[in-house]
């Protein structure tokens, strides 16, 4: 009995000594406070999991958000430093803490985005009209690490562009995967263009648009972009912009398209060229008072599409254009915040050719016209010297441009509503691309450098680029000049159309 009593004493006074283990949680949380600084990364780009631990509990907190297990990334519009805030507790007690990580954007030249792509020949065979068959292979540096995040021989890859295919020696391309395929975090997709932006010295023309249609909310979707240095068969070609092709899909634009249907989904260009490809109208476009359309959806090879289904689209073009003359029931026609958004964009950057081709327009079966994905800006914001390219004058909306937006603007309504919303881009959405151009052009300096030891032109004449490009002789010169056009253009429009002849409807 007292063997008993003496065993039961000890386990009482063993479980009393561990009840009052003397703990120094200054020490034990400062300990776990370093473990978790140097397990998290510097540079964030992906999800990745949080440090956990046995002996405490641990709770991150970031833009509002609580984790335990995962960060969750989410892209910045452009590269920060952000405080990830976290606390550390055991039992009762607690500790605070944070560590400042480099939130990268997912277009951020960071990334360091490359391509390489295997041809079974030389890319000098490669042609505009045929595939060939491909190797594709896509890294990414993620949250530190070199990451292959596509390795297939399922792809093909072919050339791309008019003026840019022809006249340039850095080729664009069209990349073709069998299956849907996410490359660099962009959605999945079988089709993605590879834009060479060899006439614009800045690289950027293409990005910035998009980066700025993403703030613009009136806009269905807005494509992404991504900086990628291209390999093909080991041979470096450049920093490319890889981008998405603008088409309906159920992973971006999603509108069901049904050939056997009339009133479906349909995604049609303007485009001017069609007056040298074809001599007379066929079922593949259509002609409303004398601007010609392109029809991109419905599949014009599927064998229920008709010319019942360019018919109808000119009876609805029709239908809006007169509208717009008699400036009544137009509202119900067509999307007129969204096409006020798409116009805004078109005109702050004085794009050539928003009454010439690459303008895309879409409708919903039941639905009104709206605008389609931005598209080719690369001689757009000062970079085009056959047209008044400088940073004073209207340009879109003249009569021998883009005729819906002329149609628009002799609305007197739909001027103040363009005038209300363009006060909108240049106090709260315009600042923010200002902030983000000086971030995004430093991501990709050192392979912007790279492009330009490869193709040696900054201080040639390349087509179409005026006199100010060419007295820029660095990457950010160039990205120096691109800001200040967005600046003195957007200010001379704000100040402009609180004038008599905008009021009026003329545009000088």
């Amino acid at each position: 009995m007292k063997k008993t009593i003496i065993f039961m004493m000890i386990i009482f006074m063993s479980i009393g000594l561990i009840g009052c283990e003397n703990i120094d949680y200054e020490t034990l949380f400062e300990t776990r406070s370093n473990e978790i600084n140097d397990l998290i990364p510097d540079t964030i780009n992906s999800n990745f999991d949080l440090p956990i631990f046995d002996d405490v509990d641990v709770t991150y907190e970031y833009n509002g958000l609580s984790f335990t297990e995962e960060f969750i990334y989410e892209s910045p519009f452009y590269d920060q430093d952000i405080t990830l805030n976290y606390i550390i507790r055991r039992g009762n007690n607690a500790g605070e803490f944070t560590k400042t990580i480099h939130l990268i954007a997912d277009d951020s030249g960071y990334n360091g985005y490359k391509l390489y792509i295997d041809l079974p020949y030389s890319v000098e065979n490669v042609t505009k009209d045929e595939y060939t068959q491909a190797s594709v292979q896509a890294i990414m540096t993620k949250n530190g690490t070199a990451v292959t995040e596509v390795d297939t021989d399922a792809a093909k890859i072919r050339g791309r562009g008019n003026s840019t295919w022809f006249s340039f020696p850095k080729k664009p391309f069209k990349l073709r995967f069998d299956e849907n395929t996410s490359i660099f975090g962009m959605p999945k997709a079988k089709n993605y263009v590879l834009l060479a932006e060899y006439a614009d010295k800045s690289l950027m023309r293409n990005t910035v648009v998009h980066k700025l249609s993403s703030l613009m909310d009136h806009l269905s979707y807005s494509l992404e972009t991504r900086f990628v240095e291209l390999y093909i068969n080991t041979v470096y070609m450049g920093l490319y912009v890889l981008t998405e092709q603008v088409e309906f899909h159920k992973n971006k634009l999603d509108v069901e398209s049904i050939a056997g249907i009339v009133d479906t989904g349909y995604l049609f260009e303007l485009d001017m060229r069609l007056f040298d490809e074809f001599s007379e109208l066929n079922s593949t476009w259509f002609l409303v008072y004398g601007y010609p359309y392109a029809i991109k959806e419905p599949d014009s090879d599927d064998l229920e599409y008709s010319q019942v289904h360019a018919n109808y689209l000119t009876d609805y073009m029709v239908t809006v254009e007169n509208a717009l003359r008699d400036k009544t029931g137009y509202e119900e026609l067509l999307d007129v915040d969204g096409w006020i958004d798409f116009f805004i964009i078109h005109e702050l950057t004085k794009n050539v050719d928003v009454g010439f081709s690459s303008v895309f327009y879409y409708k919903e079966a039941g639905g009104p016209l709206k605008p389609g994905p931005l598209w080719d800006f690369d001689f757009a914001i000062g970079n085009a010297d056959y047209i008044d390219y400088g940073p004073e004058n209207f340009y879109g909306m003249k009569d021998y441009k883009n005729r819906l937006f002329k149609l628009m603007m002799d609305v007197p309504e739909i001027r103040i509503q363009f005038r209300e919303r363009f006060n909108d881009v240049f106090y709260d959405m315009l600042p923010e691309v200002y902030d983000m151009l000086p971030v995004l052009s430093q991501s990709i300096l050192t392979e912007a450098n790279r492009n330009f030891d490869k193709w040696s032109i900054m201080d040639i004449y390349v087509w179409p680029n005026p006199e100010e490009v060419m007295n820029e002789n660095t990457f950010l010169g160039q990205v120096s000049y691109l800001e200040i056009y967005l600046h003195e253009r957007s200010n001379w429009m704000y100040g402009i159309m609180f004038e008599d002849d905008y009021i009026n409807g003329i545009f000088v």
